[in-house]
């Protein structure tokens, strides 16, 4: 196999992808509120719209510290993630060890993309290529942290990548969230449900998605509750794939 067809392998199993909808909450009591779709796009499927996405959980962990991604790559991202946090017992240097790595890493990727599929490039430069939440507690007080990685063109004509990080002080949506920004007061949950159930409150946003967007997100949903002492998975797909 030759060096240009074993580098185009290498982008077209990197890009995979999945659209996705997850939402992460900062409860009134103090606790932490995840709810994630379970549907993986990928971006090559030979016409095969059947056989376009499988089932996964994206909400992982390392110890007390949790993650969510929604971008491509995905299987790059939970390495990278993983490592960072098993190397680091800081958060804050583990986010930053692990934003340098994924832009050397989709720096890489997006070169070669650049070349042997262009019209996937564009949609990169227009859409962005990753953000991933994380969310733990710092002296019994929650923590939620986006990291961002976009791709452009720099002044010389190449491929560049950067991260950008942003705290995050009630709650994020990651993936897609147009519906729900769009959406009538009506169809969104209420203030009361918010307030008394807010597992219920996140599942149902990304429910907003699922019915909108049904090829890009789909039940079953995760829903994770985490708490100073420790994390309370509602629900949880155990028929997702590994990935």
């Amino acid at each position: 196999m030759n060096k240009l067809l074993i580098t185009g392998f290498f982008v077209f199993c990197s890009l995979k992808c999945f659209s996705t909808c997850i939402v992460i909450y900062i409860a009134e009591d103090g606790n932490i509120y995840v709810a994630a779709d379970s549907r993986r796009t990928f971006f090559f499927n030979d016409g095969k719209e059947k056989e376009n996405f499988e089932s996964i959980c994206k909400i992982h962990n390392v110890g007390n510290n949790y993650f969510a991604i929604a971008g491509i790559d995905d299987g790059g991202l939970l390495k990278a993630a993983t490592k960072v946090l098993q190397q680091n017992s800081n958060i804050d240097t583990a986010i930053k060890s692990f934003g340098a790595t994924m832009v050397k890493r989709y720096t890489r990727l997006m070169t070669d993309t650049r070349i042997f599929y262009p019209d996937k490039f564009r949609h990169f430069l227009k859409d962005g290529l990753a953000d991933v939440s994380f969310f733990d507690f710092k002296n019994g007080v929650p923590n939620v942290t986006d990291i961002e990685f976009l791709c452009y063109i720099d002044k010389n004509g190449k491929v560049a990548t950067r991260y950008r990080v942003k705290p995050i002080y009630d709650i994020t949506i990651i993936g897609i969230s147009g519906d729900i920004t769009n959406a009538k007061p009506g169809d969104l949950p209420t203030q009361a449900t918010r307030e008394q159930n807010p597992e219920l409150y996140v599942e149902e946003l990304v429910k907003i998605e699922a019915k909108m967007q049904p090829l890009a997100v789909s039940e079953p949903i995760d829903l994770l509750e985490l708490k100073p002492n420790g994390a309370i998975w509602i629900r949880k797909n155990e028929n997702a794939v590994s990935y």
